[in-house]
């Protein structure tokens, strides 16, 4: 077998030598024998890596022995492709695995078509989620969502299953909500992968952290299962009715129509926004680029060499930093109000691979343990630590950013941050606070967005909502909310996906039932103004539900166990560890460019985790 590494954020794949073809490169997976347990320990171990075999005749039983396994536990590491040098595989063709005849068995070319391949397999149109529906709107279903997000799409996949009619109207062009109108081609999920399985019955093919093309294949893949209730271009105006009696009035095509409908899913983001503009002083004076970090503004800087400015600390400055620093930016300053707070992975890791106890808590020895190490990197990379550390985890209003490289490229001086505002601009960079400056080439707008709170109550007259998600009987409020308190050890986790099942379970539920009007009266279950729904309403909704309703005590019991196992499944702890150790050498090597010996790199203090056993 010869293994291809395919970095997706790089603009060429790394080829690895393994024993079928000599091909050069780094990486390489040393298999030298073929016993299946052995190969597949040792594809676990590079969890993050293989996507692309090499494979020939002899080879077809075990890579078949080795591909039901690595099926069977939902691994990462299911490859996208085998390249035959010769064989027929076409039975093990699947829709997570493409067959692909080798066209020459000349070394270069191999690499030549295997390289086509990555640039193809690993990016994604956006104008593939276009759904030109041509059908006419129903003028009635049991339940509209308004929203083609995440959170739409999947509600609707939902819904489908349990047999409720339903369309989806969104007023854009393209489904996909924020990850096709303002995600980079280089952005990731700032989550743990277990949160974004989108696709609970299907072998998941992505890896930790996903990419914005794996996500965008999984919207894909949602759109199409519906693709017939997804009116794309249908923007919803006005909402009417109450108690399980609504009309959803729309313009679709410059036409006003109506559609009635028992229960509503408003799966309209109220956290994320419009962007926030803003422009500096003596702007035009700054001889560099001038540039948004999102919606692929950026797409086309020449970072190598380049000195850097990020202005703003939320989750897209901290993504921008790791991407002007893999594309070789000779230095990256983060000027912020406040720090936010950044985790390494494997602290995001065991947030979901840590077991719940029976309230759905973590273990108290287990999360100071965790927070020991999280400091420990800090202090020893010399990243800046958030303002409000130890006493809360992180600003409120912030969410927390995941990456190592913000560790390891502080350590290496590459990267650094200053508390401040850019109160304008020079020729060579930015000037902080009216009076330090700094020097930059490129300059990166990341300020955030503003909120989208008001959008729902001018669709509605409603200004109150309860924190259950529900407005009214069976309209249900249904997306992410501004992020407050210690929401990150919550059942759901960092991720807006865990909290739409959980609900969208609720929703089904209680659709069209005459219990909801007991259910609304459960303690614990309290009413919100509509505008100011927080992180912290909808867990306390949630668990309220939880402690009346043995039924949803299961349900997230079962959300949770199956969230672990599978994602314990692809990643257990000690190949986990070994796997982002791995990681963390390649990403000194990769900033620094060159080799460098262990004690040259910022230590790596979570070899003890695999001793404590979580």
């Amino acid at each position: 077998m010869t293994e291809t590494i395919i970095n997706p954020l790089l603009s060429q794949p790394r080829i690895a030598n393994l024993s079928a073809i000599a091909l050069q490169g780094d990486n390489i997976l040393p298999i030298t024998h073929y016993d299946s347990a052995a190969i597949l320990a040792t594809i676990r171990q590079y969890s993050d890596a293989p996507q692309v075999y090499l494979v020939d005749q002899e080879q077809i039983g075990i890579v078949s022995e080795i591909l039901a396994s690595l099926r069977e536990i939902r691994s990462t590491c299911y490859p996208h492709a085998l390249f035959v040098v010769s064989g027929d595989f076409s039975a093990l063709a699947s829709p997570y695995l493409d067959i692909v005849p080798v066209e020459s068995p000349e070394t270069k070319d191999i690499m030549g078509q295997i390289e086509q391949y990555a640039r193809q397999r690993f990016s994604f149109s956006k104008s593939d989620l276009d759904n030109r529906n041509s059908n006419a709107l129903p003028g009635q279903v049991d339940a509209v969502i308004v929203g083609g997000g995440i959170t739409g799409l999947y509600a609707a996949h939902r819904l489908a299953e349990q047999g409720i009619s339903f369309c989806v109207v969104e007023e854009r062009e393209i489904a996909g909500g924020i990850w096709t109108k303002y995600a980079n081609a280089t952005s990731q999920v700032n989550t743990s992968e277990g949160a974004y399985r989108l696709l609970e019955q299907e072998t998941r093919t992505n890896r930790d952290h996903s990419t914005t093309a794996e996500v965008l294949k999984d919207l894909h893949q949602l759109s199409k299962k519906i693709s017939d209730h997804l009116y794309t271009r249908t923007r919803a105006e006005r909402i009417e009715g109450s108690s399980g009696k609504y009309q959803v009035h729309v313009t679709r095509n410059g036409k006003r129509e109506t559609i009635s409908a028992k229960g509503i899913i408003l799966a309209v983001n109220d956290r994320i926004g419009s962007p926030r503009i803003i422009t500096w002083e003596n702007q035009h004076q700054f001889r560099g680029v001038v540039c948004s970090g999102i919606s692929d503004e950026a797409l086309n800087i020449g970072w190598r060499g380049k000195k850097v400015v990020i202005i703003g600390m939320g989750a897209f400055a901290v993504e921008n930093a790791r991407t002007a620093l893999e594309n070789g930016a000779e230095h990256v300053t983060v000027v912020c109000r406040r720090h936010g707070t950044v985790c390494p992975k494997i602290i995001d890791y065991l947030n979901f691979a840590t077991p719940y106890d029976e309230n759905f808590q973590h273990d108290r020895k287990s999360n100071i343990r965790n927070m020991i190490l999280w400091k420990k990197l800090y202090d020893l990379s010399k990243a800046t630590q958030p303002e409000c550390w130890m006493g809360k985890i992180k600003h409120e209003g912030h969410t927390i950013s995941v990456s190592d490289i913000w560790f390891i490229a502080h350590f290496l001086k590459k990267l650094a941050t200053i508390s401040g505002n850019v109160t304008s601009l020079y020729d060579q960079g930015v000037i902080v606070n009216h009076d330090q400056r700094i020097e930059a080439d490129v300059i990166v707008n990341c300020v955030g967005f503003h909120r989208n709170a008001p959008v729902v109550q001018q669709m509605c007259d409603y200004t109150e909502m309860y924190n259950n998600n529900y407005l009214d009987k069976d309209l249900m409020y249904l997306a992410d909310a501004y992020i407050d308190d210690d929401v990150f050890n919550s059942f759901f986790g960092s991720s807006v996906l865990e909290m739409t099942k959980f609900y969208m379970d609720v929703f089904i539920d209680f659709f069209d039932n005459p219990e909801f009007d007991s259910m609304m009266k459960v303690e614990g279950i309290e009413k919100i103004a509509i505008d100011d729904r927080r992180w912290s309403h909808y867990i306390a909704g949630a668990e309220a539900l939880i402690k009346t309703y043995p039924r949803f005590y299961d349900a997230a019991r079962n959300q949770i166990d199956k969230r672990t196992e599978n994602f314990l499944e692809a990643h257990d702890l000690e190949t986990y560890v070994a796997a982002n150790r791995r990681e963390w050498k390649d990403l000194h090597q990769m900033l620094s460019g060159r080799q460098m010996r262990d004690d040259e790199c910022l230590p790596y203090v979570f070899d003890k985790l695999v001793e404590k056993k979580i």
